[in-house]
């Protein structure tokens, strides 16, 4: 039996994307064969292809950080999974393809009856939101913090989380972005018309409780201008990383030319840095 998969051949443009036809993979022991029914489509996918994210795979590679597809085959050894289940999974690279074989320990159930397409927006958007409010700002009720570009994938899943949590959000976003802002409970403030740091200081003088910033650069240090004393800056994504951005491209990994670590005070969760003001 045969699949296609994607194939990054080098890093670059999307000129490097291209696919294969080969034999469909075969679950190892403790492997899961999955059917793929959507894979999302991330910044992160993007950086990978152009080789300047830090956990960007060896090319040749199949992109894909995230999937929801059904159970087609059981390797030696895998419980807890039946065929034809619907299931999620966050390999990191991998999911653009028909067919792929998952770790048992990377899989979880998903609710039957779901969309697919809906389902995987779900895997890496929340997971990063959910990380960076709870373990890296440390989310309490009446708490004020700021996004940018609070009407995206990361953005949007901010901003109805921080709501259960009981914070008040601020979000940077287009004009276009304004109504999907209000809609999910935040405050909009238009990056293009207005300088966002004048705006959270005329809003709430004292500035924010946290600042999360997935564009980096220059970007980071009036992230850090807005926010209180004692305030975090939770980075994340860096679109500045991509080709013409102020990041500079190592053998191994990306160096910043303004690295978030260099200030005072540092804790992480997945795909996020921050740092606090003293």
């Amino acid at each position: 039996m045969r699949h296609r998969r994607v194939v990054v051949t080098h890093y670059g443009g999307p000129e490097v994307i291209t696919a294969i036809e080969e034999d469909i993979p075969t679950p190892k022991a403790g492997e899961v064969r999955v059917k793929v029914l959507a894979a999302g489509v991330s910044l992160p996918d993007v950086l990978a292809r152009e080789g300047v994210h830090p956990e960007t795979p060896r090319v040749p590679y199949t992109p894909g950080w995230d999937l929801v597809g059904i159970v087609d085959l059981l390797g030696e050894g895998v419980t807890g999974f039946e065929l034809r289940q619907t299931v999620a999974a966050m390999p990191i690279h991998g999911c653009y393809a028909q067919y792929v074989c998952v770790p048992q320990h990377k899989l979880v159930p998903v609710p039957a009856g779901l969309d697919a397409a809906e389902a995987v927006a779900v895997v890496l958007n929340y997971v990063t939101a959910y990380q960076m409010l709870h373990r890296s700002a440390k989310a309490k009720a009446g708490q004020r913090m700021l996004i940018h570009g609070a009407s995206g994938g990361v953005g949007s899943a901010m901003l109805q989380l921080a709501k259960l949590a009981g914070v008040e959000m601020y979000g940077t976003c287009s004009a276009e972005g304004d109504t999907v802002v209000r809609e999910l409970g935040g405050i909009p403030i238009d990056y293009k018309n207005a300088d966002f740091v004048k705006e959270i200081r005329r809003l709430t003088p004292d500035g924010v409780d946290a600042v999360f910033d997935g564009i980096g650069g220059d970007n980071l240090w009036r992230s850090r201008d807005a926010l209180r004393e004692g305030g975090r800056v939770v980075t994340y994504g860096f679109q500045s990383k991509m080709r013409g951005g102020v990041w500079l491209r190592a053998a191994e990994g990306v160096i910043p030319s303004a690295s978030p670590l260099s200030w005072v005070g540092t804790s992480s969760a997945i795909g996020s840095n921050s740092a606090e003001r003293a």
